[in-house]
């Protein structure tokens, strides 16, 4: 279960940092499948009733590409939230360790302030606890949205085909145009989904889930 998941021996802070780094290009590759998708919509409005098969397709790419927009936003907000927790959560993780240090030496030294040097370092068990489930609550909410997207981009994959097929029966102007918008559609979102799955296993790997 990823509760019992041990942060310091994964070394999950520099994964953390380092998936949302890696992400950071998912965003890029959205935003261009978002643009070929307003490509797509302009050439079938120039070619009128010649491509009224391509519609259909054209309006799942925009609607495809308003959900990816919304996803990678997500994606990028989570894998930033993932890596700063990360971070912070070594200063807590430091923290217990520098009060188990002065537990012991109070012990040793049968110092006047043990009971209150005991409770701080309960306190600052609390407080790591608390931080190691904020970088669980949002790494695992990094997980769902990185399969979201990447079945997404499954679809996208798809639509991209089923829009070559259209485009081979269109005038060859159009058909090289429409073939033109498939590919790059196709060539990101495999691009995002391969990226996201490389990711994906890394997360699930190091939290056991």
């Amino acid at each position: 279960m990823a509760r019992t998941v041990d942060l310091d021996k994964s070394k999950f802070h520099l994964l953390a940092v380092s998936v949302a780094a890696d992400l950071a290009d998912v965003k890029k590759q959205g935003e261009a499948i978002s643009f070929e998708a307003m490509n797509a919509k302009v050439l079938v409005v120039r070619a009128g009733a010649m491509a009224l098969g391509f519609k259909p397709i054209t309006d799942f790419m925009v609607e495809l590409a308003d959900n990816t927009i919304d996803l990678v936003r997500a994606i990028e907000t989570e894998a930033l939230a993932v890596s700063h927790h990360s971070v912070s959560r070594l200063r807590t993780a430091n923290a217990v360790r520098m009060a188990d240090k002065a537990v012991l030496l109070s012990k040793k030294s049968k110092l006047q302030f043990d009971a209150e040097i005991k409770a701080f370092a309960q306190k600052t068990v609390i407080a790591d606890h608390r931080m190691v489930e904020n970088v669980l609550e949002h790494a695992l909410k990094l997980i769902r949205l990185l399969k979201e997207i990447a079945e997404l981009m499954m679809s996208a994959n798809a639509v991209a085909a089923s829009a070559r097929v259209e485009a081979a029966a269109l005038e060859a102007h159009y058909a090289r145009s429409f073939a033109s918008v498939s590919d790059k559609l196709d060539e990101c979102s495999t691009i995002v989904r391969d990226k996201v799955n490389s990711n994906l296993a890394l997360l699930e790997k190091a939290l056991n889930v």
